[in-house]
């Protein structure tokens, strides 16, 4: 396999660094030098890969949801579980994420949302198209649940994947506030063993 050219190794080594300023410290709090300080390339290096600070937003938005999307089909090519331990197994394994971290980095595509969500067009447009496809994700599962008799079937799949991201970013913005990952925890135990069983 040919190894990447290193300009295509720059632009990924930047954009993979985005995503943990910005996790951390947010669009605005996050600036040009301290990016390009934090993997040592010239400021012209940047602007070659990307036009402005926003595009450069919107492309580790993908970036961030590209990595998701393939640890998801990674871990259901070996889940045995039932769908609904299969949610629960792998939403554990995002808070045992957040307890090693410490509460102070959250989901990007919710901290994203909350600061630049309604003043950047392209980054709304990022955001959107990375919640569709994580939504997305879980319908075939629900849909598996409800056929197995273990999922509601009075509320769509559809719905139900919507309303499980919304608490879930909901009880994130909770977990920043308060330092502890309890409200994740009791979010996941209400959703997944009462509101989501027949």
């Amino acid at each position: 396999m040919a190894r990447p050219r290193k300009t295509e190794h720059n632009k990924e080594l930047i954009l993979a660094k985005g995503i943990d300023l910005l996790c951390e410290q947010g669009y605005n709090g996050t600036g040009l030098k301290q990016i390009l300080d934090a993997v040592q390339v010239p400021k012209g290096s940047f602007y070659h890969y990307f036009e402005s600070k926003e595009v450069y937003a919107a492309q580790v938005i993908d970036l961030y949801i590209g990595r998701l999307l393939e640890a998801f089909d990674n871990y259901l090519k070996y889940a045995t579980d039932r769908p609904l331990e299969v949610i629960k197994q792998l939403y554990q394994w995002m808070v045992m994420d957040f307890q090693r971290k410490q509460c102070k980095e959250g989901c990007l595509l919710g901290s994203l949302a909350a600061e630049i969500g309604g003043s950047s067009d392209l980054c709304q447009q990022a955001l959107i198209k990375a919640y569709e496809q994580w939504q997305q994700r879980f319908v075939p599962l629900l849909i598996a649940g409800q056929e197995a008799g273990e999922v509601r079937k009075d509320i769509s799949a559809e719905l139900l994947a919507e309303t499980f991201w919304n608490a879930w970013e909901g009880s994130i913005l909770r977990m920043k506030i308060t330092g502890n990952t309890v409200t994740i925890e009791r979010t996941l135990t209400v959703l997944l063993d009462s509101l989501f069983r027949p």
